[in-house]
């Protein structure tokens, strides 16, 4: 049986939004569970500065890449668990993208929380697009 199509939306859904939820289990299986617990608010507009910004730019364009080539791939899967282990290996290559944008995982959130808030930010890492 194919997955459907609203199970695969779903899944990218939960895949290009949750990068936090899955970057959090990464961190506990690395010992990180301390710093997300010590994670403060979001930044401000004015507290992210350029070079966190062009960091994330990146990253952000990476982690899209990888959610798109992933949904292809799921677009073709009928097992369940294979679905599951190329969500998990997208998650992974998506946590790896970050951290090799120069962000860590928690500071991509906060950025990308902050963007999500703020028009003027949006329109910094979207407008070259």
């Amino acid at each position: 049986m194919l997955i459907n199509r609203k199970s695969l939306l779903v899944a990218l859904f939960g895949m290009g939004l949750t990068l936090g939820m899955s970057a959090n289990t990464y961190a506990q299986a690395q010992g990180g569970a301390q710093q997300q617990q010590q994670q403060g608010g979001q930044p401000a507009a004015k507290d992210i500065d350029e070079a966190s910004l062009n960091k994330f730019k990146d990253a952000f364009a990476e982690v899209n890449s990888i959610r798109e080539s992933f949904a292809g791939k799921l677009e073709n899967v009928e097992d369940s668990k294979k679905a599951q282990e190329l969500q998990q290996e997208a998650q992974e290559n998506m946590v790896s993208a970050v951290e090799d944008a120069g962000l860590s995982v928690q500071e991509y959130n906060q950025i990308f929380a902050a963007v999500q808030q703020n028009p003027e930010l949006q329109e910094k890492v979207l407008g070259d697009q």
